[in-house]
């Protein structure tokens, strides 16, 4: 893996400024005749900016944006309390593998090359899939994209979605399968909309996976469920009739490897009931169009009426789909503000990144004076497709090999031969050129030619010229280029220091361990036998199953706070049992587990209180006793005193009678 050091400084792309906000026309003059002084200049001072800048001045390059990314990952090992030298996936974080915020910085991390925990992860996650698959609904009865979010992840961390752990009847569990193509043999991959759709796409192209012939869907049945939701606009949309810029730029993203595929597709459009038939390419311009229209005067976007990073950002991954350099591209600069410009409007001093300026009620985590993880994560990994597309590598969501350099260089050489013949004049009656280039371009492996970047100009110019491409494309055999040489396979082996790790595992366990467990239990299964082996097996399999049940205690203590407990209101003494009862599950946990019981201060505070009620009870009931015996006292006294003063009357009374 490359690290952030390794990479060079690359060339400046633009040099841009801009300010936030209502700017008066002085200001503006102003700004422009700096921004000249400082172009005469050949040092030139970063300027970081920050939600609450009014300017800033940044270098658009390959060091530039992987500053970036520095700084996202620099504030999100702050937030996670890891050491700043240290892994970011550490044990906190790995706790929310399986999630969005514990999935999508991998990615991040991965596609960027920079070295982290990704052992720790692939175990964890693997451990978390199979406990998971044990469920009725697995990872999601109802959400796709939880098994397209894990697959990416595992996929970036250098895993195998089709054969990561094994379910209940031992068969090997397959992400991209259940997830994807035999989805609809459980509920529709469109259960929560287009984003099934999409998002099951960009999986299954992400290794471009061949579909079985039983499958339940087919690559065409996915592209078409997507071509038919586009808006009369050419945008696409979670629901409604108004195009958002997030699922637009996805909706691109999916498509995007079928950009210079020629086919056709009929469908009926699902707004308007009306059959069509459009390429991918059509579909894709048009919602690139629309996109441009969307882009606000700042560079960046608004969504739903709030303008945040988060859309941006998937535009931006959207160009680079498509080879598109989003910072160049002119379709996609206002007033002077490029994509990245509109990005950077929303970076904090602390290297993270807000959602909006504005405090959105339907995102409650997000504040716009505090870096957000949501927000920061698509960042990160947007810097590292633009990264990627400046360094010739391959696309964000395609995870294969790197190209060979032979082939990277046939599709240079093809670009380049592109740009000089359809620039020249009089293109269209050379007809000669245009097929020996039109040859060239099908005699590319056909899931490589999605990287030939101006593979449209050439089909415009050929259909203008009267040739019939797909005569070109039947007859043009495939020519395979050599692979370069790669001998990075890596030996996982159970070391020494693997060994002392599980034999120092604590008498008393706790959910603390469970990471290094089942990661230790990974290696062990990966490697060679040896003679402890199957000790060690054991050993770390009881240590697993005793881990598993007190986080099944967790879960139950947190499930009983909440519907026994929760709001924490009107509470007497009928509930006095069931939270007493709780605190001594609660106690009997170790430290670090009573750390993972929510909404534990409310329980307290409710305990105290009905103990209160309690002992004021037991008082009253005590005083009223008490009282009660005083009272007794007191009239057996009184009685005791009117008898004797009875006797004495008597005999007062006997002694007179003596007397007379």
């Amino acid at each position: 893996m490359r690290s952030l050091a390794a990479v060079s400084e690359g060339k400046i792309i633009c040099d841009n400024a801009m300010s936030k906000g209502m700017v008066t026309t002085m200001n503006r003059k102003i700004m422009s005749f700096l921004m000249c002084l400082i172009l005469l200049f050949p040092l030139i001072s970063e300027v970081k900016a920050s939600a609450d800048d009014n300017s800033y001045h940044s270098e658009n390059s390959d060091k530039e944006i992987l500053s970036i990314a520095e700084g996202i990952i620099a504030w999100k090992k702050s937030d996670n309390e890891s050491s700043e030298n240290g892994y970011l996936i550490n044990e906190k974080f790995l706790e929310l593998a399986g999630t969005t915020p514990g999935d999508w910085y991998p990615i991040g991390l991965g596609r960027l090359g920079i070295a982290d925990n990704y052992e720790g992860y692939l175990a964890v996650i693997k451990d978390q899939i199979e406990e998971r698959y044990k469920t009725p609904g697995k990872l999601s009865a109802a959400k796709a994209t939880e098994w397209h979010r894990i697959s990416l992840a595992v996929l970036a961390m250098g895993g195998d979605p089709t054969n990561i752990g094994t379910d209940e009847n031992g068969l090997p569990i397959n992400l991209i399968a259940d997830g994807t193509y035999d989805r609809g043999k459980t509920t529709t991959l469109g259960r929560q909309g287009i984003n099934g759709w999409i998002w099951g796409l960009i999986t299954l192209d992400s290794m471009r996976y061949n579909i079985p012939e039983d499958a339940y869907y087919t690559r065409d049945d996915i592209i078409i469920e997507i071509l038919r939701q586009q808006l009369s606009d050419g945008g696409f949309a979670l629901s409604g009739k108004v195009s958002d810029p997030d699922i637009t730029a996805m909706a691109v993203q999916a498509l995007a490897p079928y950009y210079n595929d020629e086919k056709n597709y009929t469908y009926k459009q699902k707004a308007s009931g009306e059959e069509v038939t459009r390429t991918v390419r059509q579909i894709i311009d048009e919602a690139l169009a629309c996109l441009s229209e969307l882009q606000l005067g700042t560079g960046d976007f608004a969504s739903w009426g709030t303008e945040n990073v988060e859309s941006t950002d998937q535009v931006v991954v959207a160009l680079c789909c498509l080879g598109i350099d989003p910072l160049t591209d002119a379709r996609f600069i206002k007033n002077g503000n490029t994509l990245l410009d509109g990005i950077l409007r929303y970076r904090m001093n602390d290297g993270g990144f807000i959602h909006s300026f504005t405090y959105d009620p339907d995102n409650p985590t997000s504040l716009p004076d505090q870096s957000n993880t949501m927000a920061s994560e698509q960042t990160l990994y947007t810097m590292a497709a633009i990264w990627r597309l400046y360094e010739g590598m391959r696309t964000l969501y395609d995870f294969r090999d790197e190209q060979s350099s032979a082939l990277r260089q046939r599709i240079s050489d093809l670009e380049r031969q592109i740009s000089e013949v359809c620039t020249s004049s009089g293109v269209a009656e050379d007809k000669t050129e245009l097929e020996k280039l039109l040859a060239s371009f099908y005699s590319i492996p056909e899931n490589e030619r999605c990287y030939v970047s101006n593979y449209y100009v050439l089909s415009d110019a050929a259909k203008e010229a009267g040739i019939d491409i797909n005569e070109i494309s039947g007859a043009t055999p495939v020519i395979e280029s050599p692979k370069d040489e790669n001998d990075e396979n890596v030996l996982l082996f159970f070391s020494e220091s693997d060994r002392n790790a599980a034999d120092s595992l604590p008498e008393k366990l706790t959910t603390e361990q469970y990471v290094l467990v089942v990661t230790l239990l990974d290696k062990l299964n990966k490697c060679e036998d040896f003679s402890d082996k199957n000790v060690y097996i054991e050993k770390l399999t009881n240590a697993k199953n005793v881990i598993m049940s007190i986080q099944e205690e967790i879960d139950s203590i947190n499930a009983d706070i909440k519907e026994k407990l929760y709001p924490f209101e009107g509470m007497s003494l009928r509930e006095k049992k069931t939270v007493d009862n709780i605190v001594t599950r609660y106690n009997n946990l170790g430290e670090y587990d009573k750390t993972k019981i929510e909404r534990w201060e409310d329980v307290i505070k409710t305990k105290t209180q009905l103990d209160n009620l309690l002992r004021g009870i037991i008082i009253g009931a005590s005083l009223c006793i008490i009282a009660a015996v005083v009272t007794i006292f007191l009239i057996r006294r009184i009685r005791r005193k009117r008898r004797k003063k009875e006797r004495e009357l008597e005999e007062l009374a006997q002694m007179y009678t003596e007397d007379e």
